[in-house]
């Protein structure tokens, strides 16, 4: 609990938090703005199942970029005061990897929570009738989190075994534009290949728009279960992996 105490206040003004309220308000405004274009009859019956599509496709445009940028300055404090060396010598290595990952983890846990509150916030401001899907919603949290929590893994290693923060924070930019093609073309397999894409793979609803009518009809579909498993699977072993770099790592 010392240590957990003692990096909260290495980054007291790293303004952490701001960056996940800056994501938070981005898109609650967005899909307040959203609903507030379209008619009543349009979202009455399933304007949970209208968030629950909206909200994974925003999280693949700004959450790969906005945790690449939360790492890197939870990370950057040894390496730009070149203290990494001092610091080893006062607690055990991979304690410092993990300490770090503690507090990410929290900061995210209180993010996907209060993401996941937007859905319920909106149904009931914009007076939803549709009953409320309770499982799909629990499905939506748990994906948002798991999958933010294994690109929090992979960048939280590639900035600490980075000297340039650069490098780490193009990666995460790049990560964002998988994410989008991943989204618009179902077809390829790139959103299994790579882990941005599951954003869009942990989604429980899908859509059908017909042209003639012009009407949007929403539904579920099941979640993945077995390919979430060697997603999750595959982020243990990033973990693993970036732990052993970071333990040899010359300092």
């Amino acid at each position: 609990m010392r240590l957990f105490m003692t990096e909260f206040r290495k980054i007291r003004r790293r303004h952490i938090g701001l960056l996940y309220v800056g994501a938070w308000l981005f898109t609650f405004l967005w899909m307040a703005w959203a609903m507030s274009t379209m008619s009543l009859e349009e979202i009455d019956s399933q304007g949970y199942y209208y968030l629950l599509l909206s909200i994974p496709l925003i999280n693949a445009i700004i959450l790969p970029t906005i945790l690449a940028c939360v790492e890197s300055r939870i990370c950057d404090i040894e390496l730009k005061g070149n203290t990494l060396k001092l610091l080893c010598t006062m607690q055990p290595r991979h304690s410092i990897y993990h300490i770090k990952l503690a507090v990410s983890t929290l900061y995210l846990l209180i993010f996907s929570l209060a993401e996941t509150a937007i859905i319920p916030l909106l149904c009931h401001y914009y007076q939803i009738s549709q009953p409320i899907p309770i499982k799909h919603i629990a499905i939506f949290w748990f994906s948002t989190y798991a999958v933010s929590l294994v690109l929090v893994i992979l960048q939280q290693s590639l900035s600490l075994l980075s000297e340039n923060q650069l490098f780490p924070l193009f990666f995460g930019v790049g990560g964002t534009f998988v994410g989008l093609f991943s989204w618009f073309f179902p077809n390829l397999p790139i959103r299994y290949m790579l882990p941005w894409g599951y954003y869009c793979v942990g989604v429980s609803v899908n859509m059908i728009y017909d042209e003639t009518t012009r009407t949007t009809t929403y539904y579920t579909i099941p979640f993945p279960k077995e390919i979430f498993c060697l997603f999750l699977i595959f982020g243990i072993l990033i973990y693993l992996i970036g732990k052993d770099r970071f333990m040899k790592k010359e300092v």
